[in-house]
């Protein structure tokens, strides 16, 4: 096993609804790579604050008729959370998204098979990008963890 990337990235409010770009070169072949991401916080902890998050929302996207039957507010409680997502390309080519919920997550490319979401690409020499689509994020600071790890293996012994 090889460490081709390792990156701690840092999102803030301000990132919401962009994407973050990380090339890395992978200089030789190799049978899979794996894609390890973690990020936190997930949820709010400030339950004052997400409550003032679902009213500027509400007040965003819910027509005035329907805003009635949004109380109690702690009915949407934990919903308030941070979603960042992975895209993966290789040459320029799109190999597909993990547009997954969960704050921890571990992704397979390789020849005979990938992850769902994603297309079955060779792990070759080349210039790949994990992209990181930042959705939501709530709080002050977001912790984004990518590591990419080549294997001589398919990665789905």
């Amino acid at each position: 096993m090889e460490i081709l990337l390792d990156r701690l990235i840092l999102l803030h409010a301000g990132d919401e609804k962009t994407n973050v770009s990380v090339p890395f070169s992978v200089e030789r072949d190799f049978g899979s790579l794996e894609f390890v991401c973690a990020y936190e916080p997930k949820g709010y902890d400030d339950e004052e604050a997400a409550k003032r998050m679902i009213v500027e929302g509400a007040r965003r996207f819910v027509p005035e008729e329907y805003r009635k039957n949004l109380e109690p507010l702690d009915q949407f409680l934990p919903s308030v959370v941070s979603l960042v997502t992975l895209s993966i390309d290789y040459n320029g080519r799109y190999l597909g998204c993990a547009h997954r919920h969960t704050p921890e997550q571990r992704h397979i490319i390789s020849a005979n098979f990938s992850s769902p979401g994603f297309l079955r690409q060779p792990a070759r020499a080349g210039n790949w990008r994990a992209v990181i689509n930042v959705h939501a994020v709530v709080g002050r600071e977001l912790r984004y963890h990518v590591q990419v790890f080549a294997r001589n293996g398919s990665g789905h012994e």
